[in-house]
């Protein structure tokens, strides 16, 4: 939800799961994970098993075993603990006169970063891996202060983060800056009414 404010603008990146078809979606990729974990696991099992009795790795060396059982039993809970916080993760960006107030809050903890609007350099769309690293999004919005990138809108899709970027910079007249590194010009101010964006 992008909506006008008095001096600026207010976002709102809603959670996921407040949608029936997105906890559907969210629920049948966890299924998928947890059953390719699980079959994946069950093959490593066997050569492992088959290996220790053998006192032999014929099937699969033991280089690659050890690497292979370390991803089945590292990433699995990881992908869970990643989809669990995209499906309720929210964020809100706030834009008054005076600063830009970034709250993201991620399985009951919010984070609150405070960027003066005077610091604000540009907004940047990069390929660049910024947290939060669950959100698994290739391209990241992200603001340029003090010569750092502060990521934003994690849980937001591509379209959803370019017509962020795009609101941000008309309400605060700072380029929004591609991925190529050229900037990206943004169309006349919107409506004074809020506008919903899939996210």
């Amino acid at each position: 939800m992008i909506r006008p404010a008095p001096g600026g603008l207010s976002i709102e990146v809603l959670p996921l799961v407040r949608t029936r078809r997105a906890r559907w979606r969210l629920g049948l990729l966890a299924a998928a994970v947890v059953s390719a974990a699980l079959l994946g696991g069950q093959r490593v099992a066997r050569v492992w098993e088959t290996g220790l009795r053998r006192a032999a790795f014929d099937e699969l060396p033991l280089g690659l075993l050890v690497p292979l059982t370390l991803a089945v039993g590292v990433s699995t809970p990881l992908a869970l603990a990643g989809l669990a916080a995209l499906a309720f993760a929210e964020e809100r960006i706030d834009v008054t006169p005076e600063e830009v107030v970034l709250r993201s809050t991620v399985l009951e903890k919010t984070r609150v970063r405070v960027v003066p609007r005077g610091e604000l350099e540009a907004w940047v769309e990069t390929y660049r891996p910024l947290a939060p690293w669950w959100t698994w999004a290739f391209r990241r919005l992200a603001a340029r202060a003090g010569g750092r990138l502060i990521p934003l809108a994690g849980a937001a899709g591509p379209g959803e983060k370019r017509a962020i970027a795009l609101e941000l910079a008309r309400a605060t007249g700072v380029p929004l800056v591609g991925v190529g590194g050229k900037p990206v010009a943004a169309a006349p101010s919107a409506a004074a009414a809020p506008v919903k964006i899939r996210g």
